[in-house]
């Protein structure tokens, strides 16, 4: 197995994934920084011990064997400047970037490289080198995850709640009605319904949570980790309101049809 050893390694930016390769670490080489195009390594750590070690904006000894980092040792801090952070973060893009932000990115009606799009480097510092105690982390899990289960099990249980009330009249039918076709047409109509309702509700209570200091900093963190520093909006970003329209839009003219025909049948 080949051991690659490299000194004076910056790390600049770092992502968690969903699947394969999920602990992801960008680096640079100090000497690199004074050329036009700074030269980037993405490696991989297979724990989430071992990944959140790292510190953002800290130097590294790194000893690594094809992608996987095998040791590494922390030295200094460095102070990066915004204009080498954008530099990295597009030769980062341009080397590594998944389909996934690429199609996210071009969804949204900015130039690539807006000002606005990314975190600067030390907003992004600030965010992903976040690191609450224990408790607090544990208390930040049972709120966002009371508020997230609200949004999503209340519109389910409502829909539970109707199938369960149209069962009880199929089961008043004695022998065969078109009437017992009203469970299925109404089982199928308000499905869309209900998945849309959930949908606007996790979104909703996942802004809510952005606007809370308690748990802003840990939505903030796993955003930045997933996204790779795209900045977060605490507000819903035009394409979202489109989406929703059109999403509302169909859920609607689906239920409302499926009450029409139940109506009829």
């Amino acid at each position: 197995m080949k051991k690659t050893e490299r000194e004076n390694m910056l790390l600049f930016s770092k992502e968690l994934v969903a699947g394969l390769h999920r602990y992801r670490l960008y680096f640079t080489p100090l000497s690199s920084l004074r050329d036009e195009t700074p030269r980037v390594f993405r490696l991989l750590v297979r724990t989430p011990f071992a990944f959140n070690r790292f510190e953002l904006g800290r130097v590294y000894t790194l000893v690594y064997s094809n992608i996987y980092i095998l040791s590494s040792v922390p030295r200094e801090e460095f102070n990066l400047q915004e204009e080498d952070f954008t530099k990295l973060l597009q030769t980062r893009d341009l080397k590594f970037m998944d389909k996934k932000t690429s199609a996210a990115l071009r969804s949204v009606d900015k130039p690539y490289f807006a000002k606005d799009r990314y975190y600067s480097f030390a907003e992004t510092k600030e965010i992903v080198n976040y690191r609450p105690d224990f408790l607090t982390r544990v208390a930040i899990a049972v709120f966002s995850g009371f508020m997230t289960g609200v949004a999503l099990l209340g519109p389910f249980a409502l829909y539970a709640w109707m199938l369960y009330l149209l069962i009880r009249g199929q089961l008043n039918l004695v022998g065969f009605s078109t009437r017992s076709l009203v469970l299925p047409i109404m089982g199928i109509g308000a499905l869309p319904a209900a998945v849309f309702i959930m949908s606007l509700l996790f979104a909703l209570s996942e802004l809510a949570l952005l606007r809370i200091d308690f748990t802003k900093g840990n939505i903030l963190k796993k955003y930045t980790l997933a996204w790779g520093g795209i900045r977060k909006s605490i507000y819903l970003e035009p394409s979202d309101i489109r989406y929703i329209k059109k999403f509302g839009i169909a859920a609607g003219a689906v239920l409302a049809v499926s009450i029409i025909l139940s109506l009829f049948v």
